[in-house]
C-alpha cells in the first residue's frame, strides 16, 4: 500500500461513508529486513536476566517476564549486550547466528503438550486453556496491514501445524477459522467462516459476536494467526520467538525483534521528513514511536508514515458534547465521560462509563471532530488503575 492509500486509512477519506475495508493487496512474498548493527529490545515489564558486557548466542534468554502468561525474551541474533535498562535492552550484534544454546532451551521435545515450555520460547500464553470452542482470527487486524492475508498464503503449511498444536493444548470441542469472504484457504478439523472484512469486526469481542451471536460467552478462545503461525514456527525449528512478521507499504517483512524503526523504514524505502509521525501498528489501535532509534517488538504488525500536515494530530481541548464517540462505540460505553474523568484525575469514576469492557478500537478518537486523545486517555487510565491491582483488562473478559 502507497504512501496516500495508507494516509487513505487514517484520514478523512476514510470518515463516515468508508467501509473500513481490512483486505490489502501485496507486493510479492515476505521479505527479510537485515539485522541491523544494533538491537534496541523493549522490555514491557520484562526483568533482564543479563547484564551490561555479556556476549549473548542467537536465542540466549536475555529477560523474564514475571506474569506467567507473558513469553520469555530472548536474544534476535548473537552480540555483546551494551546497555540495560527498566525499558529496553541493547545489544551489538556481530553477525554471528546459530541455534539456541541447549542450556537456553527448554526440551519441548518431551513437552509439546506444555504451555509452558511454549511460554519459555517466547510465546504469550495468556488466554489459552482448555475450552469448548477455539476460533482462529484470520482477518487482518486493522485496515492496511495484510499480514493476515499473506501468512495463510504462503504460509498455510506452518499455520496449520501451528493450529493442530493448539488443538492439542486447548482440546476444543469445534474450531473455526475466521476469514474474509475474499479468502478461501481452509484448515482440516476447522469449520470455515467467511467474515466481512470490514474494521472493527476483526477485533475479538465482536468476531466472536459475530460468529456466536452472543457476547461474554464461557469456554471460547479466540488466537490470531499470527500467533498459530508463531506456535507453528517454534515447534517445526525448536527455536525460541525472535523476529515478527509487518506490513509496510504494500509488502511484508520478516524483522528481528528490536530492530529499529529507523532501519526498517530505510530497507523497505520509506522516507521519513521532519513532523513527519510514525505509526508502529495499525491506523486506528497503533501508538505514535517516540524515536526512530526504537526497536520494534513481536506484536508489531505494521508501521506507518504520517505525513506533517496530511492529518491533524489529537490535541487537548475541550468536549462539545457531540456525542459522535458514543454513537459510534462498538463496546456501548462512554468514553467523552472516561475522558472528562482522567482529565480531572477521577480514574475510580471511569469505572462507572464501562472503561473495563473497552478493547481499545481506536473509533471513539477517530470520530472525534476535536481530536481529543480519547484512545489515550483511555489506555492511561487502564494503566494507573492496573498500578493500584484493579483488575482491568483490554478488551471484553472471554472467559
Amino acid at each position: 500500500m502507497g504512501k496516500m492509500n495508507v494516509l487513505s486509512a487514517i484520514s478523512g477519506n476514510l470518515r463516515p461513508n468508508s467501509n473500513f475495508r481490512l483486505s490489502a493487496e501485496t507486493d510479492g512474498p515476505i521479505r527479510d529486513i537485515p539485522v541491523p548493527e544494533e538491537l534496541h529490545l523493549p522490555l514491557h515489564g520484562h526483568v533482564p536476566a543479563v547484564a551490561r558486557g555479556r556476549r549473548v548466542t542467537e536465542g540466549t534468554e536475555i529477560a523474564e517476564h514475571p506474569a506467567l502468561q507473558k513469553g520469555t525474551l530472548h536474544a534476535p541474533a548473537a552480540g555483546k549486550v551494551l546497555q540495560v535498562t527498566g525499558t529496553h535492552i541493547t545489544i551489538k550484534t556481530d553477525g554471528e547466528s546459530g541455534p539456541t544454546p541447549a542450556a537456553d532451551r527448554p526440551d519441548i521435545a518431551q513437552q509439546e503438550d506444555s504451555l509452558q515450555a511454549y511460554r519459555k520460547l517466547g510465546l504469550d500464553i495468556g488466554g489459552l486453556a482448555r475450552s469448548k470452542i477455539l476460533i482462529l482470527n484470520g482477518l487482518n487486524p486493522e485496515p492496511g496491514i495484510s499480514v493476515c492475508d499473506q501468512l495463510l498464503k504462503d504460509h498455510l503449511d506452518t499455520v496449520e501445524r501451528g493450529f493442530l498444536l493448539l488443538q492439542k493444548l486447548i482440546s476444543p470441542s469445534e474450531t473455526i477459522l475466521a476469514i474474509s469472504q475474499e479468502n478461501h484457504v481452509c484448515l482440516a478439523g476447522a469449520r470455515t467462516q467467511h467474515i466481512k472484512p470490514v474494521y472493527p469486526g476483526s477485533l475479538d469481542p465482536l468476531l466472536v459476536k459475530n460468529i456466536l451471536g452472543r457476547e461474554n460467552l464461557q469456554n471460547v478462545r479466540v488466537v490470531g494467526v499470527p500467533q498459530v503461525y508463531a506456535f507453528g514456527r517454534v515447534s517445526k525449528n525448536r527455536r525460541p520467538v525472535t523476529e515478527t512478521i509487518m506490513t509496510i507499504g504494500r509488502g511484508n517483512y520478516r524483522v528481528k525483534i528490536g530492530t529499529p524503526v529507523r532501519n526498517i523504514l530505510r530497507h523497505a524505502e520509506q522516507p521519513v521528513n521532519t513532523g513527519d509521525r510514525v505509526i508502529l501498528g495499525g491506523p486506528f489501535q497503533g501508538r505514535a514511536a517516540y524515536s526512530l532509534d526504537q526497536g520494534v517488538d513481536k506484536n508489531t504488525f505494521g508501521i506507518f508514515v504520517v505525513p506533517q500536515g496530511s492529518y491533524p494530530p489529537v490535541r487537548d481541548t475541550n468536549c462539545l458534547n457531540c456525542g459522535e464517540c458514543v454513537l459510534h462505540c462498538p463496546a456501548r460505553i462512554m468514553p467523552n465521560m472516561i475522558g472528562r474523568c482522567v482529565e480531572f484525575n477521577l480514574l475510580e469514576k471511569t469505572t462507572q462509563y464501562g472503561i473495563s469492557a473497552c478493547f481499545e478500537c481506536g473509533l471513539c478518537g477517530f470520530y472525534c471532530p476535536l481530536r481529543r486523545p480519547l484512545l489515550q486517555y483511555i489506555r492511561l487510565a487502564k494503566q494507573e488503575l492496573a498500578g493500584q491491582n484493579k483488575q482491568l483488562t483490554p478488551q471484553l473478559d472471554m472467559t
